[in-house]
């Protein structure tokens, strides 16, 4: 049965996309030094990979960048080297993009020593054509040209980084946003940031609007994300700051539009500390969604949490880049942590619009269950409408005896549009999930049950055969492995400096420590008659996939049923006492009506009738004591209940 349903899958995924390639590997270069893979563009045809090398004989060893062509299945096509044998050569940290121009040809920017942007552009073979330095400056206090990023907008090239002075020029403001033309000569370049601040790190984009920038960076200092908004002559038309006052919130900012005409942004927020006897903190994902005018519209706080003796946050789990698609779902690729001692792994998280996590997948060039750490760096979607990201290995035994102890080389992992790979996952996971309520209820009663669900993808929906439906089941904002679970004095402890806001406790559902898994508690309605009584409740995945489970429960008779036997009207009220709501089940009711014992009327509703509804009143704002409920049906019968809230 389950190999009907996996080609059934395949053949419902085939018929809405054409063919998808997938696969999972190191790129093998035959070279023994360490490539750290910063940036993976996709083409038609294949890819272009950027990674910082070293050990360059040509350049007399110095630092260098490393541009690589791979065909559309990973291999090696050709190879240029960026560098000289006086500076060092830095690739665009920040940076995802590089250009094909009408020749076949391909254009990108790197850094040298920091002191200077310079533009390169290659032939289709990746030889080098031209290798144009923006700014130099031979002062004893050069220019300091940090991060510069750049962006491709209507036909100029931008860049926006940051500087710590220029003597010369007399020029010591600290951040500067670049025009620059088709013959990659500068059209202006102004100094955005003003006084103390520097900005460590930045990002420009194309505005919704398409006719103006957006600009994002770290300012140093006082540690905020900046947020401005600039027209195409470099003039500021609104600036925001985002961050948490006190703290450092991360330079690795990366952000993008969204189809509503706002921006998502990722980066890291400090979150609690790394030690109970330190001040020092750990960092957790952060993304922000921002509109056209700068204004938060949500903050999501995201972490994998692990336990030694204290409490802790891998400082490796960040955000390092992502992508919007057109419905608005948000793909945010980083490094993600199971538990203390277990090596690290690529992961994805795909997002709804709202911020809610959809699903987590993690990656490893040497399969699903290698040792050694691994990280990714760029994702970006490919012709085919799968997704493609690269990174770099960590330390790993095999990886170092395979590059003679050179441990860092780049990987890729091409996935198809779920992004499922050849070697990590092969299959979309199985949709599971289990309610554990207890054996013994009261009729007419609420109980708190646990619900642990895996599957493909939330959001998830649960319809009860009591007629009650949870709808938009997300996973929380914590990932936290099976054998572990995170409990209320981990949440609660005094050295938090963020307050989750769900408590998820452990998950019993798999015995896989990876597993995306759910686990959530939930009022649900018992059934309204006593007796051995069998629930029903099904479960619908984001890809309405469907799966029903059955609980044998024994329904106690605890709670009265209000009958008016000359008029046969069923009314149901409970639970009594009620402490957090009141059910008022029936047909056919018109209106509701809750009065104190002075006769003053506290809570009035008027429904339209219906069958079997149930009303559920909350009793929030009513304070403890004695009540009389009054429900008015659409004959015009009224039906009084005395009812104690606690």
């Amino acid at each position: 049965m389950k190999k009907f349903v996996l080609l059934t899958l395949l053949i419902v995924m085939s018929g809405c996309y054409y063919a998808q390639t997938q696969f999972n590997k190191i790129i093998n270069y035959n070279r023994d030094d360490m490539q750290i893979l910063v940036s993976l563009t996709p083409f038609m045809d294949g890819y272009i990979a950027i990674c910082g090398a070293g050990n360059e004989e040509q350049f007399d060893y110095r630092r260098c960048s490393m541009v690589t062509r791979l065909d559309s299945i990973g291999n090696v096509l050709y190879v240029s080297f960026i560098g000289d044998t006086i500076t060092d050569t830095f690739e665009s940290v920040f940076s995802q993009k590089i250009i094909q121009n009408e020749y076949g040809g391909f254009k990108y920017i790197f850094g040298k020593n920091f002191y200077n942007i310079t533009i390169c552009e290659f032939t289709g073979s990746l030889d080098l054509l031209s290798e144009k330095s923006l700014y130099f400056n031979s002062d004893s206090t050069p220019t300091d040209e940090r991060e510069g990023t750049f962006s491709y907008i209507n036909g100029y090239t931008y860049i926006y980084g940051s500087k710590l002075g220029d003597t010369i020029s007399s020029d010591f403001y600290h951040a500067t946003l670049w025009k620059i033309d088709s013959l990659d000569d500068i059209v202006w370049k102004k100094n955005m940031l003003y006084g103390n601040e520097l900005c460590n790190g930045g990002s420009v984009i194309q505005s919704s609007d398409g006719e103006n920038l957006i600009l994002l960076g770290d300012i140093t200092g006082n540690h905020y994300w900046h947020i401005s908004k600039v027209d195409t002559a470099g003039n500021t038309l609104w600036r925001r700051e985002y961050g948490r006052q006190g703290w450092r919130n991360g330079r690795e900012l990366f952000f993008t539009q969204s189809p509503d005409s706002c921006y998502v942004i990722s980066g890291v927020y400090p979150v609690c500390y790394r030690d109970r006897y330190m001040d020092e903190p750990s960092y957790a994902n952060c993304l922000r969604k921002i509109d056209d005018n700068g204004e938060l519209v949500w903050e999501k706080i995201i972490e994998n949490f692990y336990k030694t003796g204290y409490v802790g946050i891998h400082s490796e789990e960040s955000n390092y880049d992502l992508h919007v698609d057109s419905g608005g779902y948000i793909y945010v690729i980083s490094t993600g942590v199971a538990a203390q001692g277990q090596s690290l792994k690529g992961t994805l998280t795909k997002l709804s619009p709202k911020g809610e996590i959809m699903y987590r997948r993690y990656y490893h060039p040497l399969g699903r269950n290698a040792t050694g750490s691994m990280y990714l760096g760029s994702i970006s979607p490919t012709p085919d409408g799968g997704f493609v990201m690269g990174g770099y290995t960590d330390y790993n035994e095999e990886i170092d005896e395979m590059f003679n102890g050179y441990y860092q080389q780049p990987w890729i992992v091409k996935t198809d549009h779920e992004g499922l790979d050849g070697l990590c996952y092969t299959e979309l996971p199985e949709l599971d999930f289990d309610v554990f309520i207890p054996d013994t209820v009261c009729n007419l009663d609420t109980i708190d049950c646990v619900v642990n669900i895996s599957g493909p993808s939330a959001p998830y929906t649960l319809e009860f055969s009591t007629g009650q439906v949870i709808d938009s089941i997300y996973y929380p904002d914590v990932f936290v492995p099976k054998e572990i679970g995170i409990d209320t004095e981990i949440v609660g402890n005094d050295n938090m400096l963020y307050q989750y806001s769900e408590v998820i406790t452990e998950a019993t559902l798999k015995d896989t420590i990876r597993e995306n898994i759910i686990a959530k508690h939930y009022n649900i309605a018992t059934p309204t008659y006593w007796g051995e009584q069998q629930l029903t409740i099904t479960i619908t995945d984001f890809y309405g996939n469907t799966k029903t489970i059955t609980k044998d429960i024994y329904v106690n008779h605890c709670n009265e049923v209000e009958v008016d036997e000359n008029e046969n009207i069923v009314l149901s009220v409970y639970p009594n006492p009620a402490t957090e709501c009141i059910n008022i089940a029936g047909e056919n009711i018109a209106e509701i009506q809750i009065c104190n014992l002075l006769g003053e009327v506290v809570y009035y509703i008027s429904v339209v009738p219906r069958r079997d509804a149930t009303n559920v009143i909350s009793t929030e704002n009513m304070p403890a004591g004695s009540y009389f409920v009054k429900v008015k049906m659409a004959d015009g019968k009224v039906i009084t209940k005395k009812i104690i809230i606690l």
